[in-house]
């Protein structure tokens, strides 16, 4: 048998605290992989916890050894020592290809007890029995960065590359053990090194769930604002029907009944044809209080012209009707937007004047649209009493007396931006942003 005598100069009890504060990290980190596996579900967490674990009693097995000087934990330290690598082994195995357990796998667990046995009882060599151990170790950690490195994901990316980089340098690292730890070359600042290699690694593995966690909530977002285009176009595409049935169905039926009045009219005697005439004249009204509603449901001008003639007759309708100057100051030609970017930003003018409409009606009005780079933008400042800033505007939007809700809801599912600034006596302001990702310049 070989006889290892390991020299602590002055310094059992730095070694032994140095060697109890390491187990007590790697216990935490098997721990929190641990608890990121039975959130995740993902094998290679749980596979991790398992080879910390197993790291954790091969420290546990070195104190045991530096408080009795029993070879035996010796022996249990080359097992735990070949367990930990088998451990790292499979997990990076598991991450790259999701491989299955097979039965036969279980001649790996059992050849550790047979080296140790081996080097342990039969090598009169302290470096021939230690060196392939921890060989063995080294490169398990050595592929584990290497697999975190190749088949690390775009939105991974750069979590995968720190724990690549922390596994590389820290198999690396195994490889002193033998040649200096072991013979107290440097105690008790090797274990310092495996400890800050460890914070490292759970400080990664932190870094790879939130960048994980991260993708998910991108693909979850992606997901609603999909949903939310699909309802503004199912929302626009039944009021365009509504709109469509009021015009060419009940706009047709007073346009017949008027018709029928008119001739009734010129067939009776005076007196019946002055209540036919008021009759005709509340037709005209529900005529135009139709039209009002088509107008309001779906701007033919919107679909027939496009989106800047729509938003200059907007503006001007509503100065005519209000009285009041209202002005849009727009360029000669607009990017070509999405027709849900173009239903959005008329929506937004339309919402906007009602607000001003309801509750500054003799406010003057300017509305400005601005072509950048990468948005267009849709101002709109009313010289009205305003109100009292953001958690005035909370208490409106919760009470329902202003529509922004709406309006931010149809801008945001764009990815664009809304924002209401506004105070007492100043007015009230607003500023939407369409991204260009959904306009094309002409």
């Amino acid at each position: 048998m070989i006889d290892v005598t390991l020299p602590f100069p002055g310094g059992l009890t730095g070694e032994f605290s140095a060697a109890l504060l390491q187990a007590a990290i790697t216990g935490a980190l098997s721990l929190l992989s641990l608890v990121l596996w039975r959130r995740t579900r993902q094998p290679h967490f749980a596979w991790w916890s398992l080879a910390f674990g197993l790291f954790l009693l091969r420290i546990t097995v070195i104190l045991l050894f530096i408080a009795t000087n029993n070879r035996l934990w010796l022996f249990w330290h080359q097992v735990a020592t070949g367990w930990t690598g088998l451990a790292l082994l499979w997990a990076a195995v598991k991450f790259s290809h999701a491989a299955t357990w097979k039965r036969w796998y279980y001649i790996f667990v059992v050849l550790p007890f047979a080296w140790s046995y081996i080097a342990m009882v039969n090598l009169d060599n302290f470096e021939l029995a230690a060196i392939p151990a921890v060989i063995f170790l080294s490169a398990a950690t050595l592929w584990t960065g290497a697999v975190l490195l190749r088949y690390r994901r775009d939105e991974t990316r750069g979590a995968s590359t720190w724990l690549g980089w922390t596994f590389i340098l820290w198999g690396v690292h195994h490889l002193d053990y033998p040649l200096l730890r072991a013979r107290g070359a440097w105690n008790p600042w090797g274990y310092y090194i495996d400890i800050v290699f460890l914070l490292a690694v759970g400080a990664g593995i932190l870094l790879l769930v939130n960048a994980e966690l991260a993708s998910r909530l991108q693909v979850r977002t992606n997901d609603l604002e999909r949903l939310s285009r699909r309802m503004v176009r199912q929302h626009e595409e039944e009021r365009r029907r509504l709109s469509f049935e009021l015009h060419d169905e009940t706009a047709q039926l007073f346009a017949a009944v008027k018709m029928q009045l008119g001739i009734v009219r010129e067939q009776v005697e005076p007196a019946l044809g002055e209540r036919l005439q008021r009759a005709l004249e509340l037709v005209d009204d529900g005529m135009r209080s139709i039209r009002n509603v088509t107008n309001d449901l779906r701007p033919s001008l919107l679909d027939d012209l496009g989106l800047l003639p729509a938003l200059r007759s907007l503006v001007a309708d509503f100065s005519e009707r209000r009285g009041v100057r209202a002005v849009l100051d727009a360029p000669e030609t607009l990017p070509v937007l999405s027709d849900e970017a173009e239903v959005a930003l008329f929506r937004a003018l339309q919402e906007a004047l009602s607000n001003v409409a309801r509750h500054a009606p003799d406010a003057p009005v300017r509305a400005t649209i601005t072509v950048g780079e990468r948005l267009v933008r849709l101002r709109i400042e009313d010289h009205g009493p305003g109100f009292g800033g953001e958690q005035a505007l909370a208490d409106f939007e919760q009470a329902g007396r202003l529509g922004f809700v709406g309006m931010r809801e149809r801008i945001a599912a764009l990815g664009g931006h809304t924002q209401v600034l506004a105070a007492p006596g100043a007015g009230v302001r607003i500023d939407i942003d369409i991204p260009m990702h959904d306009a094309g310049t002409q």
